[in-house]
């Protein structure tokens, strides 16, 4: 009886533990911008506005486990990247993944800034969406990828 008592206590332990990170809260990255103390919360989910290199949608969240998402032209990949806070850019660098078919999206990187213009332009149109609602990005493929480096505007989700 004593057994099942201890192996019942540690399963309640386990489950207490593994419970705690389901819970856990994400935690608020900023960036520092003028005019705004405290800086802008950047911790979140983005798309890119239009398409990227000739039909391809690019997603990507800025969260503790960090992801990107590429869709378009039969090719579906689904991977992760790291970022980091400098100043006020973003600077992310996408791991390259597997699309499956013989097909990989290469370990690009990726450098944002808040958007200043477009948040003053919403803040003006009272629209209700927070202020700096919106990233100006700057996409550098992987050398050796044969595709130019592209900027685009990437709307939070």
């Amino acid at each position: 009886m004593h057994v099942v008592s201890r192996l019942l206590a540690a399963l309640a332990a386990v489950l207490v533990f593994s419970a705690g990170g389901a819970f856990a809260v994400e935690p608020e990255v900023r960036v520092i911008v003028p005019d705004v103390p405290g800086g802008v919360i950047v911790s979140n989910c983005y798309r890119a506005v239009g398409s990227i290199y000739g039909g391809y949608t690019f997603d990507f969240c800025l969260k503790q486990r960090a992801t990107y998402s590429v869709r378009g032209n039969g090719v579906r990949c689904d991977g992760r990247l790291t970022w980091d806070v400098e100043g006020i850019r973003v600077e992310a660098r996408l791991r390259r993944t597997s699309c499956g078919n013989g097909v990989a999206w290469s370990a690009d990187t990726l450098s944002c800034r808040p958007s200043l213009l477009l948040g003053i332009i919403a803040g003006l149109l009272k629209q209700e969406k927070p202020l700096l609602d919106n990233l100006v990005c700057d996409y550098t493929p992987a050398r050796g990828s044969g595709q130019k480096k592209i900027s685009f505007v990437a709307h939070r989700r």
